[in-house]
């Protein structure tokens, strides 16, 4: 009986012992020191997952901050290059987006415009019998944004209260 107490002790000795080098270890291991780092291989799959790792379909990277400029053909970032040559590019690359029509096809007309705001009217193709309209834009940050376009009545309220546009946009031609 006395040797099945000891070979039982001696057992869970080794067993402590063993456990706590093995947890000394890999508290070492993990020590994140710059002597202690050891470079890993990265494999396709993980390379996804990695930020700046992603791709659109231009090649761009989004979570670097780039983006698509189609009239410059290549990839940028929009507070350090503007895209646009100009509002009304900007605004006609907008619409024809919207209505899936060719750039080349949307003619802009700038009625007024400030720094933040801007109106005026759009042509599509040839022109005709509902080819075309007005628009109010805004600047929402450092890119422009069309809140309405159309042949309707503009909600002039809405305009002023939800946008802030100024009266020296809307008035005389939008709202009187």
């Amino acid at each position: 009986m006395k040797k099945l107490v000891t070979a039982i002790v001696i057992v869970i000795f080794f067993a402590v012992v063993g456990y706590s080098a093995y947890t000394l270890g890999v508290k070492k291991q993990t020590n994140t020191s710059p002597s202690n780092i050891t470079p890993s291989i990265v494999s396709p799959t993980q390379t996804q997952m990695l930020v700046g790792g992603d791709k659109d379909e231009h090649g761009c990277i989004p979570s670097a901050g780039y983006s698509w400029c189609a009239p410059k053909n290549k990839c940028l970032r929009i507070w350090e290059e503007n895209c646009y040559e100009s509002v009304s590019q900007e605004i006609q690359y907008i619409l024809a987006a919207k209505y899936k029509k060719p750039v080349s096809e949307v003619k802009i007309t700038m009625t007024k415009q400030t720094n933040q705001y801007a109106s005026g009217s759009v042509l599509f193709g040839q022109g005709g019998v509902g080819e075309g309209g007005i628009f109010l834009a805004r600047k929402s940050g450092n890119i422009w944004e069309v809140v309405f376009d159309g042949n309707g009545s503009i909600d002039c309220t809405k305009m002023r209260a939800e946008y802030g546009f100024p009266d020296e946009i809307l008035k005389p031609n939008f709202c009187d």
